[in-house]
């Protein structure tokens, strides 16, 4: 029988020349962050590319879990509100990161408190959520290819260690009420590879932990004011190299080593936010561009509030339209026969209450 791993608590600490090899990383990833932040500050649809960009890492984050659910179905589950439990899920992480998210712009701290709340309203209605959500583990759990534990890939820390587990993960983000800050601080970058990685590893919930997780780093950088919108969303590239994170979160257990390997987690993990910053740069770019050719292309008020509120909605029929605009249902129609005529949006067959897609924005929001 596998026992339950003995974790050690934070903080960690890294040889000099380790450090360096980091920081080197970090200023990479940063300048490729200042340049999404700038972009963002200047774009006309950078509010809607933010709740699309919301929505797709709830997408890619649940995808991560096993739930096969894709970005365009969720487009659409704007308009059917569907009871299938993996569109459920996609909706509960979208409600959660906005919680934790409106928590941390008012001024408040990432805690336990507002972890255990996340975790709630994670787990309402969803697979494996029993009477569980939002507490603490009271039984062993494992991770692994079966029901069996004896083949467990990882067996976490005893449910009784929770309690102080937890308590010294919120010291670390926060910093201790009673102790002076070290001058030797690790860039918040750093730290919130380790913040991931540790709250893996803990495995607090007997279910969500992953997606839970994932959400803890877009909080605690805009915590530490890394970025000041919630754009920092890593799941689409850990998604894309799936094995390989969670082989690498494995290293930081020591699973196959004679020591924690946190040296080639933070590493991959800073290449993946380089190459995730970086792909945001450019689709936020295609949809700026996409977006001013269309305003260029229409010369009527009401086509260009219908155009513009496709870029918040990709996926629409008349009653969202109308309630977006703020237009009549048969001026939306006009303009929607408009629209489709120049090949700018395409409707479905639907007799009543159809259904238009903007396939060019949708494009470039699930492009590699």
């Amino acid at each position: 029988m596998k026992k339950p791993y003995q974790l050690p608590l934070l903080p960690v600490t890294f040889p000099p020349e380790t450090e360096l090899t980091f920081y080197k990383k970090t200023v990479d990833t940063m300048t490729t962050l200042e340049k999404l932040k700038q972009r963002l500050h200047y774009s006309p649809v950078h509010e809607n590319f933010i709740q699309l960009l919301t929505l797709n890492e709830s997408v890619q984050s649940t995808r991560i879990e096993g739930t096969q659910v894709t970005f365009s179905e969720m487009l659409e589950d704007n308009i059917d509100l569907s009871a299938d439990w993996k569109r459920v899920e996609v909706r509960n992480y979208q409600q959660a990161l906005t919680r934790g998210v409106e928590h941390i712009q008012n001024g408040y701290p990432l805690t336990e408190r507002l972890i255990r709340e996340m975790h709630d309203i994670l787990m309402q209605d969803a697979r494996g959520s029993g009477g569980a959500a939002g507490s603490y583990r009271r039984i062993q759990n494992f991770s692994g290819p079966s029901n069996n534990m004896s083949e467990a890939s990882y067996v976490p820390p005893e449910p009784q260690t929770m309690n102080e587990y937890m308590t010294n993960l919120e010291r670390y983000i926060n910093g201790h009420p009673y102790q002076k800050e070290s001058e030797e601080q690790l860039h918040p970058l750093i730290k919130s590879a380790i913040i991931h990685a540790q709250f893996e590893s803990i495995h607090p919930f007997l279910d969500g932990n992953g997606r839970l997780g994932r959400i803890l780093i877009v909080l605690y950088l805009l915590q530490e004011k890394v970025i000041d919108t919630p754009t920092f969303f890593l799941s689409e590239e850990l998604e894309k190299e799936r094995f390989k994170y969670y082989a690498m979160l494995n290293g930081v257990r020591a699973i196959g080593k004679q020591e924690p390997d946190w040296k080639n987690w933070i590493l991959f993990y800073l290449d993946a936010a380089k190459r995730m910053a970086w792909q945001h740069e450019r689709k936020l770019q295609q949809a700026d561009d996409l977006y001013e050719q269309g305003l260029r292309d229409l010369d009527q008020l009401s086509l260009q509030q219908v155009w513009k509120s496709f870029f918040l909605h990709p996926v629409a029929n008349v009653h969202q339209l109308s309630e977006t605009t703020g237009l009549a249902a048969s001026t939306v129609r006009k303009a929607l026969r408009t629209l489709t005529d120049r090949h700018m949006l395409f409707g479905d067959d639907r007799e009543r209450s159809r259904r238009y897609y903007h396939y060019d924005l949708i494009r470039i929001m699930t492009s590699e």
